[in-house]
């Protein structure tokens, strides 16, 4: 089960990273990922949803517990990161992911493909990671900690 828990940290890791990635490429290549709307609309709903099904899972299997990233030096200090999985917050992630899922999804659907359609979809995916990565963090007294 340590290994399970070791690993939620995907959960908000996945939309972060693919909503970076997409931005980064719409900003390099602003025309050609705008003609790409499909497949970064796929890329960012399968980041999505494979965080909410891993949630899911997690709850599935009871898994709770802390986990607790090994300090890093950052700016001559050292960060602890750590996170409190449990029963409800395992619950807001899924009630979470399924809310950005709806919200994608209907946005796929209904939204016509202009110019600005791209950016929206990825400022979407990276708010929803950010919700994930606060609902694991809420429950923890210690989130970041510093030490100089």
């Amino acid at each position: 089960m340590s290994k399970l828990i070791n690993y939620s940290l995907l959960i908000p890791l996945l939309p972060l990273s693919f909503s970076l990635l997409v931005a980064i490429l719409v900003f390099s290549f602003n025309r050609t990922m705008n003609r790409l709307s499909k497949p970064v609309s796929f890329l960012l709903i399968n980041s999505i949803l494979a965080s909410t099904l891993y949630s899911f899972y997690l709850f599935y299997k009871h898994v709770s517990g802390k986990v607790d990233i090994q300090p890093f030096l950052l700016f001559n200090s050292d960060f602890l990161i750590s996170f409190r999985l449990d029963e409800p917050s395992e619950i807001l992630l899924i009630i979470s992911g399924i809310i950005a899922l709806g919200i994608m999804l209907l946005s796929y659907i209904k939204l016509p493909r202009n110019k600005g359609y791209v950016m929206y979809l990825t400022s979407v995916c990276s708010f929803f990671g950010l919700l994930f990565l606060y609902v694991l963090s809420t429950y923890s007294t210690d989130f970041i900690s510093f030490s100089f």
